[in-house]
């Protein structure tokens, strides 16, 4: 069991050069080197990782303030642990003006006083989408009209005319007349034969016109879709109260965090 008068100060430094100086002011300020343990990886006197958890945890602090100073130790930072029996308020002011800030304070059974911080101040942003519709034009679709000349076979009836020269002889017996006596020389005479053939013309008309454009609807589209933004909740850690000594309940920004 500890000393009924020890005090015990955790804080958290977020890099090695942090808890460096703040060692420094430590010693400076008389703290011996066995009331002051450090935890981390590259510090100097540093437990293992497993080790550092345990330590933490045999703190009796509670497990979100456990759970804080671990995860500062796997970013790289510092834990450091005073258990003093003396010049406790000169280690806490090392701590605070070394900007660390309290994120609980409470006795143990053995009037042990644990103290977890970190430097600086933290910023939650707190965003929100928001939904914005518009518009692009896109191709769905078209027609493509080709004309091309065919040729249909077609059948028509016409009647055609044709004359043939033809002789008929009839034999008679009669005596010559005077005007076919005085008309008695050579003669010709021609008769000329006609005949009807088809002849073809082709003439064009214009039936029909195709007429290409485009016409346009208009349609209303509902979009469904999620936004999101982001919600704090704020825990408030109440005090603890031991026999004949209230304590008071510090929440800073790292429990915000």
């Amino acid at each position: 069991m500890a000393n009924p008068t020890e005090t015990t100060l955790v804080s958290l430094f977020p890099t090695q050069e942090h808890a460096t100086k703040a060692l420094n002011d430590l010693r400076t300020a008389g703290i011996p080197q066995e009331w002051i343990q450090v935890l981390g990886q590259e510090a100097s006197d540093t437990s293992a990782p497993e080790q550092s958890l345990t330590t933490l945890q045999g703190l009796n602090l509670p497990d979100k303030d456990v759970q804080v100073l671990a995860n500062g130790l796997k970013s790289g930072g510092r834990v450091i642990v005073v258990r003093a029996y003396e010049n406790v308020g000169k280690a806490e002011a090392i701590f605070e003006r070394h900007e660390t800030s309290q994120i609980d304070e409470r006795d143990f059974n053995t009037d042990a006083k644990a103290v977890a911080a970190v430097e600086g101040e933290g910023v939650i942003p707190v965003m929100e989408e928001e939904l914005q519709v518009g518009k692009r034009t896109v191709q769905t679709g078209g027609v493509r009209v080709f004309s091309r000349i065919v040729e249909t076979p077609v059948q028509e009836q016409v009647t055609l005319r044709e004359e043939r020269a033809t002789i008929e002889r009839h034999a008679v017996n009669r005596p010559i007349s005077t005007a076919e006596l005085s008309s008695l020389q050579s003669q010709t005479i021609e008769v000329k034969e006609m005949a009807e053939e088809a002849v073809v013309e082709k003439t064009a008309r214009v039936v029909e016109e195709i007429h290409i454009g485009k016409e346009a609807t208009e349609r209303t589209q509902q979009i469904k879709d999620t936004v999101r933004k982001t919600e704090v909740e704020v825990d408030q850690i109440p005090g603890k109260t031991v026999k004949d000594t209230q304590r008071k309940s510090h929440v800073e920004d790292l429990i915000k965090q």
